[in-house]
């Protein structure tokens, strides 16, 4: 474990320590008391604190801090949020059912009674379960099953509702419990509250609009690739002073009507001074616009983000996997690859010829490369070309010493999957294997 990712993980669990040690020292009087339901009240104070202690945890993690992003990566914390959204959900669970049960055992109230009493006399109860619904709601909502059906850009307008549901429980949480009377703790919520929301502010929009301001982004010109892709190329001022690696990629915001919502590319072409390009497949309602974007607009872009670069290496050798539109962010690590002169072999599969964007660029390049199509007939083959899928046994017969060699893999998340079991199963190190699921 570097030193980096060490201080990452303390910071967290100093802030856990602190905030036991908050609960302990508010709610002490509550764990020697002989009033019926202080226990369970003193829990459920703990449980609203954890629940505050994790919605600063992901708000961290959705901020796209460049230290820590560049740690653990986009995929990595992606899942990270996920799971702690799950332990989320069941503090919300805790906090509110301790409390009515607890004040319900000293008022002599029902359950739903104490809930009630608690909306209609409790001072911001009522604006603190309107967070917390919206909480629940969105946790629900971001489930895979669940998010895989829903639009990108109804997805990204509910996760709005999030600061709105994180302004209503701060609120809620200082004026009650534990924080009653201490200000010095009362100081230290505040602060790691409103920094952790300083630091979304500052990354999730701060840092687009220094770049937007630096360099204003704007499309120079839109190619038809073939295979439903398009490129856009992007141009700019001091273009040499954004600075990226290849295989990273960013989000996107088109200023026009037709593209309102940012969503994530791979940038397509390694780094140089005359513009940057994203490679986008037509894969539903605001891709199949891409097409459309005329020279002039306007881009503001959120990134780089993203660890599938060459920086993440381990040996001197690379093999790259791409599949589909995947070949997007292989493309630029081909290419700055092929530049330092590198040992690079290159696999590259796609459904027929015409889906094999970049055919042209990729055979310029100065390394191995093999081109593999899964659905032509027999009588259409080109002995130029391999036919099937990409797997362990067409690797070894390709890439002899595959094992010596880092090997990065972009694609459909199933190719992914499979490919790097089987490599794992052939003794390939996880340290070498390095995968991202491809941006549109």
């Amino acid at each position: 474990m570097n030193l980096r990712r060490i201080i990452i993980i303390g910071i967290v669990a100093v802030n856990l320590v602190l905030t036991f040690m908050l609960w302990r020292q508010g709610s002490v009087d509550l764990f020697t008391s002989d009033v019926p339901g202080d226990g369970l009240i003193a829990y459920g104070r703990f449980g609203g604190l954890l629940a505050q202690l994790f919605i600063v945890l992901e708000l961290i993690l959705v901020s796209r801090i460049t230290y820590i992003e560049q740690e653990f990566g986009h995929v990595q914390m992606n899942k990270i949020h996920r799971l702690v959204g799950y332990f989320l959900l069941g503090f919300f669970f805790v906090h509110p059912v301790f409390l009515i049960w607890g004040y319900a055992a000293q008022s002599k109230r029902s359950f739903i009674g104490q809930f009630v009493n608690f909306l209609v006399n409790w001072e911001n109860v009522f604006l603190a379960f309107v967070g917390l619904v919206l909480f629940i709601a969105l946790i629900v909502f971001s489930i895979a099953i669940i998010r895989r059906k829903v639009r990108y850009e109804t997805w990204y307008v509910a996760h709005l509702g999030m600061y709105i549901a994180i302004v209503l429980s701060f609120v809620h949480q200082t004026e009650f419990g534990d924080f009653v009377g201490n200000v010095g703790w009362t100081m230290y919520w505040n602060v790691l509250n409103l920094g952790a929301l300083g630091l979304l502010f500052l990354y999730r929009f701060g840092r687009p609009a220094l770049w937007y301001y630096k360099h204003q982004f704007v499309i120079q010109k839109v190619i038809r690739e073939g295979g439903g892709v398009t490129s856009l190329y992007i141009s700019g001022k001091n273009l040499k002073q954004f600075h990226f690696q290849p295989g990273q990629f960013a989000n996107l915001l088109i200023l026009s009507r037709k593209h309102f919502f940012a969503h994530p590319f791979s940038f397509s072409a390694a780094p140089n001074s005359e513009y940057l390009r994203f490679s986008i497949k037509d894969c539903g309602d605001y891709t199949c616009k891409v097409c459309l974007c005329e020279a002039g607009t306007r881009v503001i872009i959120d990134g780089p983000l993203g660890v599938f670069t060459e920086q993440k290496s381990v040996m001197d050798k690379y093999l790259l996997v791409a599949g589909g539109i995947g070949i997007t962010p292989i493309r630029a690590l081909a290419e700055a690859l092929s530049r330092e002169g590198k040992d690079v072999v290159l696999m590259y599969s796609a459904r027929t010829k015409d889906d094999l964007i970049f055919y042209d660029e990729l055979r310029e390049l100065s390394c191995k490369s093999s081109y593999v199509l899964s659905n032509v007939v027999e009588s259409e083959r080109l002995e130029e070309f391999e036919y099937g899928r990409i797997d362990l046994e067409r690797i070894k017969n390709s890439v002899p010493d595959f094992a010596q060699r880092d090997a990065y893999i972009c694609g459909p998340g199933p190719m992914i999957i499979s490919l790097e079991q089987q490599l794992k199963g052939a003794g390939v190190p996880s340290a070498q294997l390095h995968s991202e699921l491809f941006m549109m």
